[in-house]
C-alpha cells in the first residue's frame, strides 16, 4: 500500500508568506520594546532637555576598581544645580543608563539631546580622593601618582536650543 502526499503549490506559498510576516512582527515588537525601555530609563529620570543648561560640562576618571568610570558634573553654586544632579545620578547610576567608559558617555549624552563639542585634561594628574579605599588601591597600583581626569563638552543638539 502506497499512500501519496500531495500538497498545492499555493499552500506552500501562503505558509512561506505568513511565515515572513511572523517573524517581520517579532522584530517589530521586540524593537518598540526595547526602544521603550530606553525611553522610560531616560523618562524615569526626571529629566527633560529644557530643564538643563545648553552646554555641559562632564569630567570622568577611570578609577572604579571593577570598571566603569567616575563621573563628576560640576554644579556648585550653579542656578542648574538640581538639574545636573540628576544628570549626574542618571549618568552614574548602574541600573539606568549603565555608563562603563567615555564611549558610553558620548552615546548616553546624545540620546538625551546633546552633541559633543571638545574634551580636555582636567588638571594634569589629580592626586587620590582619600575618603575612597578603592580609589588608593588603585592609585598604588598606578605607581601612587594620582589618575588622569579628562572634562568632556557637550552643547544641546540645534533642535533643543532655546
Amino acid at each position: 500500500m502506497y499512500m501519496e502526499f500531495f500538497v498545492e503549490p499555493n499552500i506552500i506559498k501562503n505558509m512561506k508568506k505568513i511565515t515572513k510576516i511572523a517573524v517581520t512582527l517579532l522584530l517589530i515588537c521586540f524593537s518598540i520594546h526595547v526602544k521603550g525601555q530606553e525611553l522610560a530609563v531616560i523618562k524615569s529620570s526626571n529629566i527633560t532637555i529644557d530643564e538643563l543648561p545648553e552646554y555641559v560640562i562632564i569630567t570622568s576618571q577611570n578609577t572604579k576598581l571593577l570598571g566603569g568610570i567616575n563621573i563628576i558634573i560640576d554644579k556648585k553654586k550653579s542656578t542648574y544645580r538640581d538639574e545636573l544632579e540628576k544628570l549626574e545620578s542618571l549618568l552614574q547610576d548602574g541600573d539606568k543608563l549603565r555608563i562603563r567608559n567615555q564611549t558610553d558617555l558620548l552615546n548616553a549624552m546624545s540620546k538625551l539631546g546633546y552633541a559633543y563639542v571638545n574634551a580636555y585634561n582636567a588638571n594634569a594628574i589629580m592626586p587620590s580622593n582619600r575618603n575612597d579605599d578603592a580609589e588608593d588601591i588603585l592609585n598604588i597600583v598606578d605607581g601612587g601618582e594620582g589618575a588622569y581626569k579628562v572634562n568632556m563638552v557637550f552643547r544641546k543638539k540645534e533642535k533643543y536650543r532655546d
